[in-house]
């Protein structure tokens, strides 16, 4: 018996800042480039992440460094629509829940998942457990979260296919012994998981 484990975003749900930091350009005095960079390259919003900050904290970090006086409410609506739901991978998801366990590992703060799960509860019942980083109090790729799904799901990592769509996870997932797929699209996934003898 196996079992799978999905990253979130940009498997589950696709997700595009652009789309939060358009919304607030009205307001913003520091150039939307920047805080992209700041976000994937600086680590800006690991803390939140990581549930070290709550979401108060975090708003009020934002505001300050980049300039942005927006209220809370106006700042959450925008930070809060930067989803969209991959229909085609959760249908697989969905079918392979028939046979599998399945779960869910995700870096994420408590505004988006908050966010997401009061619209997609439907989707996150699909999975037999959540790992959550900012509930763990650890991201991917540090050894904890994923010793978490070990805990959550008894299986060993070597039982455990984890699907995500960054390398850099991918590469530290397998050094722990986890059987990686790096997701590049539904169809591939489907195909290196048919190689696995995993049938949705």
């Amino acid at each position: 018996m196996r079992c799978l484990a999905f990253d979130l975003g940009r498997v589950v749900f696709d997700f595009d800042y652009n789309l939060a930091l358009d919304k607030m350009k009205h307001k913003m005095f520091t150039p939307k480039e920047e805080i992209i960079e700041a976000f994937f390259y600086r680590d800006f919003t690991l803390d939140f992440e990581k549930g070290i900050i709550s979401p108060g904290e975090f708003y009020q970090k934002f505001k300050e460094v980049f300039k942005c006086p927006l209220s809370y409410e106006d700042f959450y609506e925008a930070w809060n629509i930067i989803f969209s739901p991959n229909k085609k991978v959760i249908n697989l998801i969905k079918n392979l829940t028939i046979a599998y366990p399945v779960y869910l590992i995700s870096n994420i703060n408590k505004a988006h998942f908050d966010h997401l799960y009061r619209n997609f509860e439907d989707v996150f019942s699909l999975f037999k457990g959540l790992i959550l980083s900012y509930k763990v109090k650890s991201v991917k790729p540090e050894e904890k979260i994923y010793q978490e799904l070990v805990s959550l799901s008894g299986f060993k990592p070597e039982e455990i296919i984890y699907i995500d769509d960054r390398e850099d996870l991918i590469s530290e997932a397998g050094k722990l012994g986890f059987d990686s797929i790096r997701f590049l699209g539904q169809e591939q996934l489907v195909k290196e998981l048919k190689e696995r003898g995993i049938y949705s």
